[in-house]
């Protein structure tokens, strides 16, 4: 899919369907102390990074959960450097941070402590595997020598993942920026009239059947039929934008006419968003994407002045295809 990469805050659609946490703190070392940290006496911590399974073309939230494993020593500071083709838009509580890592000072986490650090990052479109970078010193600005903490060996492959899904990145001109993807069974355009210099929007197909990962559905009786299509419009520095999309929705002739709602008019949309949005009837519901939560709910008509999330039209064409258009926003996944 477009996971998205893609880029994960990534809205996902599927169409028609049917802290850091605080930590004791201890004292750093004075300036020109002689750390206890050395090659014949290490100091460890653990790591755990979730999601591990982000899709293509999505901007994903990632925690790291860092635990101070040393004895009697503090962890001070951490840098995480982003796997090749991620982009990290955000860092909460980092001093500083590029799109290619995140830098995080003063943590003073005890020994036996641990504390979370989260950012998020644009993942590459395409599939695979991909790993983490990880630093920690004892020292609360990430200075100095010989006092570098050690990754605990049993926590190494935590840092490695793989993108599920595929995308495809459509670089976009100042104006009107369209891309599409499509299946078997299911097509999907995705439109923006406010594009800038720099934009480019990412697109993606999942059929249900083979990656059923994706097969989401939405609170209530209708049951989402088509493969699900995800998109995104993404600025020059990888971040998703929140403007609004307009998104088409082809279903094949041969998917409707197997379907109990042969009708355009009974086609709704399962749309999935990290956003909160109003559904056609009642409360979102929830599912997890790529290891990421998502809101999910079937969207209510478009009124006479329609606000994102909505559709505005269902027809059939000449072939006997449905096809449906809505408004979205943001990075989502939806299918019908």
């Amino acid at each position: 899919m477009p996971k998205a990469g893609f880029i994960v805050a990534r809205v996902s659609f599927l169409v028609i369907a049917a802290s850091m946490l605080g930590a004791a703190v201890l004292a750093a070392p004075a300036a020109g102390q002689t750390s206890t940290c050395s090659s014949t006496s290490k100091c460890f911590f653990a790591v755990a990074v979730s999601p591990s399974s982000p899709t293509a073309g999505t901007s994903t939230s990632f925690t790291f959960t860092i635990n101070n494993e040393a004895s009697l020593q503090q962890l001070g500071s951490v840098q995480i450097s982003a796997p090749a083709g991620f982009k990290i838009t955000s860092a909460s509580g980092a001093t500083s941070f590029t799109s290619s890592s995140a830098l995080f000072l003063n943590l003073s986490v005890a020994p036996s402590a641990s504390t979370t650090l989260t950012l998020s990052a644009t993942v590459p479109c395409g599939s695979g595997s991909y790993q983490w970078g990880i630093e920690a010193k004892q020292s609360n600005n990430f200075n100095g020598t010989g006092n570098g903490f050690q990754l605990d060996p049993a926590s190494a492959g935590n840092l490695s993942g793989m993108v599920t899904a595929s995308c495809t990145f459509q670089p976009c001109q100042p104006g009107t920026c369209s891309a599409s993807a499509s299946s078997a069974t299911t097509s999907g355009t995705v439109t923006t009239s406010s594009a800038e210099l720099g934009d480019s929007i990412a697109t993606g197909m999942e059929d249900i059947k083979t990656n059923p990962e994706f097969n989401f559905t939405c609170p209530g009786d209708y049951k989402p039929l088509s493969d699900v299509f995800s998109f995104a419009l993404f600025d020059a520095s990888g971040a998703p934008k929140s403007a609004t999309l307009t998104v088409t929705l082809r279903i094949d002739k041969s998917l409707v006419n197997g379907s109990t709602h042969p009708g355009a008019s009974s086609w709704q949309i399962c749309y999935a968003s990290t956003s909160r949005f109003t559904p056609r009837t009642g409360l979102p519901g929830t599912e997890t994407i790529g290891g990421v939560s998502y809101l999910t709910g079937l969207l209510p008509d478009c009124s006479n002045t329609p606000q994102a999330p909505c559709v505005k039209a269902r027809n059939k064409n000449n072939a006997g295809d449905v096809i449906v258009t809505f408004l979205a926003l943001g990075d989502p996944f939806g299918h019908t």
